[in-house]
Parts: structure tokens; sequence; C-alpha cells
């Protein structure tokens, strides 16, 4: 791979892995063709790799597209680094990535809202919580409340366990700006990377709290996890609240890429915008939806000034 070689400055970093890109191709055939792909050898045929990094949720998400992308243009290679210790945007900074998947919009580089996501709030089943406020939740996370007594009537004289996600992903984050919490890292509870991580951690303790993707949840719920959706501020967690903006808890999916990012790039952040793309996006399991409170997805220009 060209990108991320043996390399000493990763070698020394003993809590960030070497970024390792997997790759993802798909298999084109008759529907490729049928699309109108140019023949092979022409010149308009578009080559060339790319290395995209992140460490949320929207994973599998991304991964469905770039295999789209891919089939639509099959000399080119899109790879993918993932890790919760991941640093995209830094890794674009510095030249040793393409692409980032972060959750917010960079002053120095091109970024671009291409989704939003949902961020569900999930309780054990047996929980006879129904509903949250985002106050709450605020007290909840911040220690302020600590008993689930404190948070609903008639609720048990029971601690309240926090399941709280990795300090770097961009769902933690996004949650902690909107709840309007500082100084996260005082607060004790345990810690979960991925979204089954964290309905097995739900499942396994009655007085649990946490937070996960709105796509993943929402299959949870259908696959019969002991798992409830809490009501926030009295807005039903699904698709459509995500989609209208009535949903307070939900977050921007960014691509961030370098200034003079490569044609492969390029197009593929296109592609993402299209129609096509953003019918993959809003039709897909991910739990990322386009957003339809605005007909223009909105961009970021390098001076990080909306337009």
């Amino acid at each position: 791979m060209r990108m991320i070689r043996k390399n000493s400055h990763h070698r020394q970093q003993t809590r960030r892995p070497r970024l390792r890109p997997g790759k993802f191709r798909l298999f084109w055939g008759v529907t490729a063709l049928l699309i109108g792909l140019p023949a092979i050898g022409s010149p308009e045929e578009l080559r060339g790799s790319a290395l995209l990094v992140g460490n949320g949720p929207e994973r599998y998400a991304v991964k469905a597209l770039a295999k789209d992308f891919e089939a639509l243009h099959p000399k080119t290679t899109l790879d993918f680094f993932w890790h919760q210790n991941a640093r995209p945007v830094e890794e674009v900074r510095k030249g040793a990535a393409d692409l980032a998947v972060t959750g917010q919009a960079e002053k120095d580089l091109p970024s671009t809202t291409v989704a939003w996501d949902g961020i569900a709030v999930v309780t054990n089943f047996a929980n006879p919580a129904e509903a949250i406020t985002r106050e709450e939740l605020a007290k909840i996370f911040s220690g302020k409340l600590k008993y689930w007594s404190q948070v609903y009537e008639d609720g048990p004289e029971a601690r309240i366990s926090l399941i709280h996600r990795t300090w770097n992903q961009n769902i933690r984050q996004p949650f902690e700006q909107l709840l309007g919490l500082e100084h996260h890292k005082e607060i004790k509870g345990a810690i979960v990377e991925k979204e089954e991580a964290t309905f097995k951690a739900i499942n396994g303790d009655i007085y649990s709290i946490s937070y996960v993707s709105m796509g993943p949840a929402l299959q949870a719920r259908r696959d019969g996890y002991g798992v409830t959706l809490l009501f926030v501020d009295d807005i039903e967690p699904e698709n459509q609240t995500v989609l209208d903006g009535t949903y307070p808890l939900r977050r921007p999916v960014v691509f961030v890429i370098r200034p003079n990012a490569s044609p492969v790039v390029q197009a593929f952040l296109e592609y993402v915008l299209s129609p096509a793309g953003q019918r993959a996006i809003k039709t897909g399991a991910s739990g990322l939806f386009q957003d339809k409170t605005s007909s223009v997805i909105k961009y970021y220009p390098l001076n990080g000034e909306g337009p």
C-alpha cells in the first residue's frame, strides 16, 4: 500500500496502531455495464486508490458506499483504516490519509457534511423508564443524578450504571457537546467501543444507560435485543424524526479531505452527495440519513464559514 508503510512514527506510539488498510473490492458485471461505465482502456476511466480513516459507528455505511463506488469505477480501490484510537483528521493533515470521516468541520481543510445520524439513548428493557429529557441526561452523565429514583417517579433506589463510549469516537464527542458536558473524563463508568458490545452491556445490567447510533439501535430493537430506546424531550427516536430534524440528539457525518485531493477522492465525494449516494445512505441499515431540513448539503469551505 503506497500510503502507509513501516513508519517509525507509528512504531513509537503504543496506543495508536499503524495504519493497515483493508481492501474492499466488489466484482462487477452486467449490472455495472448497464449503468454506462466507460469501456476498459478508455481515457475517461477513473483510476487510482485512496485511504479513508475513521473511528465512528458510520464505518459500515461508508464501506457500503465505497463498494458501490468501486463497482462504478473498477479501476479504483478505496482502502480503510478504522480503529477506536485512529486520529482521522490528523492523518489527513500530515498526508498519511486522503479522507477523514469525522463529526465536525475543520477550518483549515475542505469539509463536507454528507449525512446525519441520530444518537439513541438506550436502557435495559426491564427498566420501566420510557422517556428522558436532555437536562436529565446531562445530569446523569455529569454525575449529578446518581439513582434512578431521581430520574422518574417510583424509580428504584438503584444506582445508575453509566456505559460510555471510547473517548475519541465521533459519537461520544457530539453527544457530550449536545448536552453541554465538560470534564467528562472525571465521570466514572464502563467504556465500550462497538455498538454490539454496548447492547450486550445493557442486557447484562438492568440499571444501565448508554447511547448508540440510531440505525443499529433500531435494528437491535427489531432483532429482539432487550433494550429500550428512550424518547428524548418527548420526541420518539425514529428514522423520520432524524430526517426532519425534530429529534434533538443527532450528529453530522463529515468528510474532511486535503485541499489538493486526488481525482479518486473528489469523485467519491461527488458520488456520496449524488442522488444515488444519498439514496443509499437514506435507505441503508447504517443509521445515516440525508438531512431533509435543507435541499442543499451544507459545505464548509476552507475558512470554516458557511455559504
